[in-house]
Order: C-alpha cells, then structure tokens, then sequence
C-alpha cells in the first residue's frame, strides 16, 4: 500500500527485503515474522477464497507444517484497491493464530469510525474444525488486531471479527483493562507522513494449561500474550532509513492497573519467549538495532 510511508505495494518486494527473510506474495511487507512456507519461489499464495463479507478476499500460503496456513486477509479500499488487512500464522493444534502482522498508518487505514460491525463468525480461509467458537466465561475472545484498528469500512471491520482473530483472554483487568490501553495507545500513535508503525502480535503457551470454549472444545490457554511495534522511517523514495522498537508481555490474568509499560520489553527478548523471528523483511542492520533497545514509539 502505497500510503503506508511510502513503503511501496503491498505485493511488491520491499528495496532492501533480508535475503533471508520471506519471498512470497504477501508476505514480504515489513512486519511480517520469519515465514517457512511450503511454495515455490515464483508463487504468491496457494489458494485464494473469497469471503461472504463484500468486497473481502483471502489469500492463503500453506506452511511446510501442515497443522499451520498463513492467511492475508484482504478488503476492497478506495478506488477498487485490493488493500491488505492483517495477515496471520494459524496453528490447528493451538487453535489460534501463533502471529498476525498488520500495519498502522493513518492515511493508509482512515477512521471513519464505523464502530464494533461485526459479530463473531468462522474464518473461511481455515479449515472450519481448526477453529474454537471462543469462549464467555472469565475468558473472553480477545483481539489480536483490535477491533478499533480498522474503522475504514465495515468489511474491514468485520474482519476483525473471524473466530480465529481471538484467542482466550482473561476478561476482568486484563482484556478490558491493561491490554485495552495499549490497544488504544497504539492506535493513537498511528503517523502520517512517511512513518509507519508495524504491529505483531500473538499468545504465550509456556504453560501446560486448557480451558473449554463455548462448544464444548477443549483448547489450549495461553500462558500470556505479547505484542512488538516498531516505527519504519521511509525517505521520498519508498526506501526505509530508520527504525526503533518496543516490545510487551503479559501474563493472562487480572492486573491490578493499566500501566502496561511496566510490562514492557525489547522486541529480541520477546522473540526469544515466542520463538519467531519478528519484522523478518526489514534490513539487517536497521532490524537489529531496533529490536534490541525498548523506544517508546508511539
């Protein structure tokens, strides 16, 4: 997307892509974690599924895994433009998304204030018996791409709302509380101009713990959850120049406040409790220096 600090098309390879980093389609944008798909180099995704939210299409890579599918989910924007809305690494034997990646840009995704449009619904993109009907006891379904971060339309919305956008969140003081105010925060700090913040997300299973979801499915509970931004400077000509990082983990469970900068962290020290290589597709040099100091970035 091209008003994303000017980092270029979303399908394009970034100028100065880590030669290690991901090849494929969708998954070379800036945030993206470290992929292993199961494609060959000159193709872009493995299927495409149309959804029943209009003008909504996904695009779906299979891993060499075949319990785990990275899903892009896409919306119709202004003028017809195919934009990307999040993209995610689902697990069948977590049933939840180990990741999603996704960018904050005002220009390039506008509040237009649409609100909460979407109720929650089964994502088409993954095999309907990988997914859990989420839970309403002390945990709720908590948003990895929050429900605020894309106000475009409501199809953009809605799909914040696909069952495998959430996974169990303990709800009092957690979900409405702590990780909310980062939630908002960050949304908040959305630049315009040439910055762009870059968003990864996703839970923690350092615990052997379960809960039942409101089908009756035994699924496995997070341990916690941990979220990693970093702002992407870009100069008149779509190249990246500059980078700084944060990163943040919490435990799944009530916080006695909502100072969420007491849990926060660098981005290395978050990759090492969640195993996965984060913001794979930004220079080396740029990457490593970001990740490895906690800046307040937004």
């Amino acid at each position: 997307d091209g008003g994303e600090g000017g980092s270029g098309g979303e399908t394009d390879h970034p100028s100065g892509i880590n030669p290690e980093g991901n090849v494929n389609g969708w998954l070379v944008n800036w945030e993206m974690p470290l992929a292993d798909v199961n494609l060959a180099a000159n193709m872009a995704w493995t299927k495409s599924v149309n959804e029943s939210i209009q003008g909504c299409v996904a695009y779906v890579c299979e891993d060499k895994s075949a319990d785990r599918l990275y899903v892009t989910h896409t919306y119709t924007g202004a003028g017809s433009k195919r934009v990307r809305n999040y993209t995610m690494l689902y697990d069948k034997n977590k049933v939840c998304a180990l990741w999603e990646a996704y960018p904050m840009h005002k220009s390039a995704y506008p509040d237009n204030n649409v609100g909460r449009s979407g109720s929650w619904k089964k994502d088409p993109a993954i095999p309907s018996d990988w997914q859990s009907a989420g839970c309403t006891n002390n945990y709720h379904k908590g948003h990895q791409v929050a429900s605020n971060d894309r106000q475009y339309s409501k199809s953009a919305n809605q799909q914040t709302f696909y069952l495998t956008n959430q996974s169990p969140q303990w709800q009092t003081r957690f979900n409405d509380g702590v990780w909310n105010q980062l939630e908002l925060a960050i949304n908040k700090g959305a630049p315009t101009g040439r910055d762009t913040l870059y968003v990864a997300t996703g839970p923690l299973f350092e615990k052997n713990q379960t809960t039942t979801d409101d089908g009756g499915k035994t699924v496995p509970l997070p341990s916690g959850f941990w979220k990693c931004v970093m702002k992407c400077s870009f100069n008149a000509s779509g190249a990246i120049v500059s980078a700084q990082g944060i990163g943040y983990i919490f435990e799944n469970r009530a916080y006695t406040n909502t100072n969420y900068s007491s849990c926060s962290t660098t981005i290395d020290e978050v990759e090492k409790r969640c195993g996965f290589n984060l913001f794979a597709n930004i220079p080396e040099a740029i990457q490593s220096k970001a990740e490895s100091q906690a800046v307040q970035v937004f």
